[in-house]
């Protein structure tokens, strides 16, 4: 700047510093602070919390820690959006340890006192941050201890901190201690909102409590929420893994009724259980329902109906469906030649099986183990076993020589 005339006042810097840090150019941001100092311009507490907070942000939490620590070495106090930031950052490197060692330094440096005394001690963000990270990491002792403490120190609990610790019981497998904090959400006289029901469904169809998930359906519209596509979709997962198709079904007609539209997520989960139980008519009719409703079908689509064909013994319409596959832009993956080639070797094919191991290798995907596993297996069954065992090895050292 002062190659232009202009002399930039404390002001200036820390508006461009904190546009920078916003934006992502934290290096930019970095250079124009060292340029303060060369023109004797005293860094401020504006200074340093843009540039914390850039950091973490950028995952410079190291950078971030330095900037925390030169801070008191210059007298700066640190106020609760610069705790927050480093908290927040240290969290989401993973270093949940480091961030509870500098919540807990606001204590022992008489600072939580100080903050609470001004009106700004830790808040709901911060105790939320933890939290998250603790519940994330599956640590719910620590998670509730953390809440505690929370209620202790007069902090309100949102909707996010209970959020957090239902899907941090869910993920563990406690389904009843999520409830018990639901109940809690409850009586505190806050709203649920769909996130939290749509957690706990989650939570009831992974421990396969579907009686359960849908009581958690019926309690979200009867409190006035509305289910979402997300929430549906859960639903229907659960029941598509267990192989309750039907039941699947009878919930997506009725997201349909309800007005909700399906994504590309809902249909997939209903091919995949359609055709591991062999009822491709239904998956066809689907992958139309699809396209007329404006749903793209995926590779996961295609692959879902390939194994379908497959396990129907129609192999020719699996080999047709992966050409048109090609022919709408979708890519086939190595599960996707994976099936079919097990297919073939399945039903005696296996110069097929081979020519289609040549394919996948001419559009640039190798064969993986699960194929040569196909493979080798097959090779009991058939006439020349010798001349099948020299082409696979010969495959295996075009596989090699593939960048």
């Amino acid at each position: 700047m002062p190659s232009f005339g202009v002399v930039a006042d404390l002001y200036t810097y820390n508006s461009l510093i904190n546009g920078l840090c916003k934006n992502g150019d934290v290096i930019a941001a970095q250079k124009l602070f060292e340029e303060m100092s060369v023109h004797g311009i005293v860094a401020d507490l504006y200074t340093y919390n843009s540039l914390i907070n850039g950091l973490c942000k950028n995952g410079d939490v190291i950078a971030a820690q330095k900037l925390f620590e030169e801070m008191s070495v210059h007298g700066i106090v640190a106020d609760l959006y610069t705790y927050n930031s480093l908290i927040n950052g240290l969290c989401k490197s993973g270093d949940v340890i480091a961030a509870q060692k500098v919540f807990e330094e606001m204590s022992v440096h008489g600072m939580f006192d100080k903050m609470v005394a001004e009106g700004l001690g830790p808040n709901v963000v911060t105790y939320n941050i933890l939290i998250h990270s603790l519940c994330s990491q599956g640590n719910m002792t620590s998670a509730l201890k953390m809440f505690e403490e929370m209620i202790a120190k007069q902090v309100v609990p949102d909707v996010y901190t209970y959020n957090d610790l239902i899907l941090g019981f869910c993920n563990v497998g406690d389904i009843d201690k999520a409830f018990v904090v639901y109940e809690e959400v409850v009586n505190s006289g806050l709203q649920a909102n769909a996130c939290i029901y749509t957690t706990l469904l989650k939570g009831c169809c992974k421990e396969g409590d579907f009686l359960r998930a849908s009581e958690v359906l019926q309690e979200m519209i009867k409190r006035g929420v509305a289910p979402n596509v997300r929430t549906y979709n859960c639903l229907i997962h659960g029941l598509s893994v267990i192989g309750e198709w039907n039941c699947a079904i009878r919930v997506f007609r009725e997201m349909m009724n309800q007005g909700i539209s399906p994504d590309v997520v809902t249909f997939n989960a209903l091919m995949v259980s359609l055709c591991r139980h062999r009822q491709t008519c239904e998956a066809e009719k689907l992958v139309c329902l699809m396209e007329e409703n404006g749903v793209k079908p995926d590779v996961i689509t295609y692959t879902a109906l390939l194994q379908g064909y497959v396990l129907e013994s129609h192999l020719d319409k699996a080999t047709e469906l992966l050409e048109r596959m090609a022919s709408k832009g979708i890519e086939p993956n190595q599960h996707s030649y994976s099936i079919l080639i097990n297919g073939y070797c399945k039903n005696g094919r296996i110069n097929e099986a081979l020519r289609m191991v040549d394919k996948m290798m001419h559009h640039g995907l190798k064969p993986n183990d699960v194929i040569f596993d196909i493979l080798l297996n097959a090779v009991s069954n058939c006439k020349n076993p010798d001349e099948v065992k020299q082409i696979i090895s010969e495959i295996g050292d075009r596989q090699c020589s593939m960048v």
